[in-house]
């Protein structure tokens, strides 16, 4: 019977033995690197973690506010304005003297020696004289205005172009006729009538010596104040 005892003893004492191989032999070693990240936070849905629900914290908004680049500011300088069909910067065919004056780009002619006569009142570019003029025909406001510097037609014509390339730009060219008979083609001096946009109050009158332009003016359709 003690025999038996020991036997099984011995044998009970074995089995526990290689159980406990078994399990050290299958388990993690303790300085193995994890194959999975377990958060120790428990979820609210998860009922055996016996832990309460945890509300995330919200992200405070970011203080700093986005760096906007500098706004730069277009200074256009008056001689390099563009000559429109109908205006050469703010001073628009057909504007009354008041809008004009508020432009800041003209200056009235004193009264003395003006060429107009009353309703017309001529003016001028501001900082330039008297020679770069303008005329303002009362009710039907800004008549004409002289072009100077690098001032130029959208077709890059200006003092200096050719007829040749006043031709190519503007191909329906009528000439004002001052009782001359000469051809049109065979014209080299004079006044080019352009108008670029009809129906627009306005018309390009182009001054040609010796064929190359002299002079850009833009004129009104309406009559008055010069010829």
């Amino acid at each position: 019977m003690h025999r038996l005892v020991k036997i099984f003893g011995a044998t009970t004492l074995i089995g526990v033995v290689a159980a406990c191989s078994t399990n050290t032999s299958h388990g993690a070693s303790p300085t193995a690197a994890p194959t999975s990240v377990t958060s120790s936070t428990a979820r609210p849905d998860d009922p055996a973690s016996g832990a309460p629900a945890t509300t995330p914290t919200p992200q405070a908004p970011s203080s700093a506010s986005p760096t906007k680049p500098p706004v730069a500011v277009a200074h256009t300088d008056p001689a390099s304005l563009t000559i429109h069909p109908d205006h050469i910067g703010a001073l628009k065919i057909g504007m009354s003297l008041d809008a004009a004056k508020k432009t800041g780009l003209i200056v009235v002619n004193a009264h003395q020696g003006t060429p107009f006569a009353p309703p017309c009142v001529g003016a001028h570019w501001k900082g330039q004289s008297d020679d770069v003029w303008m005329v303002f025909n009362g009710k039907y406001g800004l008549r004409a205005v002289d072009s100077f510097g690098d001032q130029k037609t959208p077709e890059g014509i200006k003092a200096g172009s050719t007829l040749a390339a006043v031709r190519r730009a503007y191909p329906h060219l009528t000439w004002r006729l001052d009782g001359d008979e000469i051809p049109d083609a065979r014209r080299t001096d004079g006044d080019v009538l352009v108008d670029v946009v009809k129906g627009d109050g306005a018309h390009y009158r182009i001054n040609i010596q010796k064929s190359k332009v002299a002079d850009v003016q833009l004129e009104s359709d309406r009559s008055g104040c010069y010829e």
